[in-house]
């Protein structure tokens, strides 16, 4: 992953020093539909919507970088099955997310442009909550500890430009592991995300 975002930055770096690079930055605000998935089929997660707001620097012509920093509040309801008995938590967590994507405009104009992108992300979970907040033994989450402050994941997504305005919608893919307790469970994330920013300049 170091490696990946040493790419990155080298891609960035060229960009700007290119004279013909160009440049923009503005707020953005985007729409989640979040569920974190797990492995184990006894316990299902709920798909959930929630918003997101932020900002996002685009750096380049054709080929461009385009980092961010979006807050967004994600939720979403575990159930699992004991005979005739279901369990249900509520998870909520508040973050902070930092894609780092490169993409190239397949369709480049002065006022309008299609891309297409990819890159890593980086979520910082600012707070964590469960109800309800005491579960038994059997249940895998006993506590917000039970989930790492830190995940990453990968998004992938096509963009359009018109004018000012920017829309893109992408999906994200979470690549480790969202669970730090002491069973075998495995957690990740995975967002389906529409958003609509403008270009400040």
């Amino acid at each position: 992953m170091k490696n990946l975002l040493l790419a990155f930055l080298i891609m960035t770096c060229a960009l700007i020093a290119d004279a013909q690079s160009v440049f923009s930055l503005g707020p953005k605000l985007g729409y989640n539909s979040y569920e974190l998935n797990n492995n184990v089929d006894s316990v299902r997660a709920s798909i959930k919507n929630s918003l997101q707001i932020g900002a996002f620097i685009r750096v380049g012509s054709r080929v461009y970088f385009q980092p961010e920093a979006n807050y967004q509040i994600d939720k979403t309801t575990l159930s699992q099955n004991f005979g005739s008995v279901v369990l249900s938590q509520d998870v909520t967590l508040k973050s902070l997310k930092v894609p780092a994507l490169i993409g190239i405009k397949l369709i480049n104009r002065p006022s309008f442009n299609f891309r297409i992108m990819a890159g890593p992300a980086v979520t910082f979970i600012l707070d964590k909550k469960l109800k309800p907040f005491d579960m038994n033994d059997l249940w895998p989450i006993q506590s917000v500890d039970d989930l790492k402050n830190s995940t990453w994941s990968v998004q992938v997504g096509a963009g359009l430009d018109v004018l000012f305005v920017t829309v893109d919608v992408r999906y994200e893919m979470g690549i480790d592991n969202a669970y730090n307790g002491n069973s075998n469970l495995e957690m990740k994330n995975n967002v389906f995300n529409v958003s609509v920013g403008i270009k400040l300049f």
